[in-house]
């Protein structure tokens, strides 16, 4: 390795140590410069293109750490323009991930047509990568893509691409239950949208199956049942709705997860409103006591 690419590669690794430390704008600045050193060098040199990379996806992190998601956004795209053999799994996933991260901007921004967009790029891309890394970025852009259109009130856009994840995901598999899990939301809100509440119901009634090996899924899981169980005392069905919650917050009990164990919550506050409704008040106050610490 000569000394520019030495320099680089030490520069690079400055920018990640003070991002690491917290100093977000002393790691801007280093980044600036380090894609000022960069873009001196060939682009076709393996060391330039890795820096080129990581100081523009390292840029549009800090970017977003601090707030300032527009300019993030456009940084997002820049990374994944950023020069990349493509047939690389490493390079692949790279730029597949900063088409994701830009998506996940745009979305936050509100700008959802900007955000079907990068999650279109990223799928036509890299739909049929076969590496799990960028699969799973594939995965997680489709979602997004059907979050994003139902934001649009693209209601029955919304459920078809939701309906074609229920059939490609695996509930078994850990690390498509997440994904799985979140799609069924989506699937549900499409469906309740369409004033089809009893289907929005049972398509939430199947995240159950989902594997819950991940906190990340398993607070997918709370989210589902808690929104089943609005659904079905929407429905006038309101011992069903008791029964839903009781038995997630049970499977829940003892989990470490702070995530989850504050999903359980939520999903205890909402059991305790409907026991009192229903005049259950001994069990409201017992269930209260247990999780709520009697608030």
């Amino acid at each position: 390795m000569d000394a520019r690419s030495r320099g680089l590669r030490a520069d690079a690794d400055r920018v990640l140590e003070l991002h690491e430390s917290g100093e977000l704008q002393a790691a801007l600045a280093a980044c600036d410069a380090l894609l000022v050193a960069a873009a001196e060098g060939d682009p076709t040199d393996p060391v330039v293109r890795e820096t080129l990379f990581t100081g523009r996806f390292e840029r549009a992190l800090l970017l977003t750490e601090l707030g300032e998601l527009e300019a993030a956004a456009a940084a997002y795209g820049e990374a994944a323009v950023a020069p990349a053999d493509l047939d690389d799994p490493d390079q692949r996933h790279e730029i597949a991930m900063a088409l994701l991260s830009r998506g996940i901007c745009l979305d936050a921004l509100g700008d959802h047509l900007a955000a079907l967009q990068a999650y279109d790029q990223l799928i036509v891309a890299f739909g049929e990568a076969p590496d799990p890394v960028t699969h799973d970025q594939v995965v997680r852009g489709r979602v997004n893509r059907a979050a994003a259109l139902l934001a649009l009130d693209e209601l029955h856009e919304a459920l078809t691409v939701a309906e074609s994840l229920r059939a490609d995901l695996d509930p078994s598999e850990a690390l498509e239950a997440e994904q799985l899990a979140m799609a069924m939301r989506i699937r549900a809100a499409a469906l309740r949208g369409l004033d089809r509440t009893v289907e929005a119901a049972d398509a939430l009634a199947e995240v159950v199956s989902c594997a819950t090996d991940d906190p990340a899924a398993r607070t997918q899981l709370a989210s589902a049942q808690r929104e089943r169980a609005e659904l079905l005392a929407e429905l006038d069905r309101p011992d069903e709705a008791v029964a839903v919650l009781d038995a997630t917050v049970r499977r829940l009990e003892g989990d470490p997860a702070p995530e989850v164990v504050e999903a359980r919550r939520e999903l205890a506050v909402v059991e305790v409103g409907l026991l009192e409704q229903l005049g259950h008040h001994d069990r409201a106050a017992a269930l209260r006591g247990e999780i709520l610490g009697g608030h």
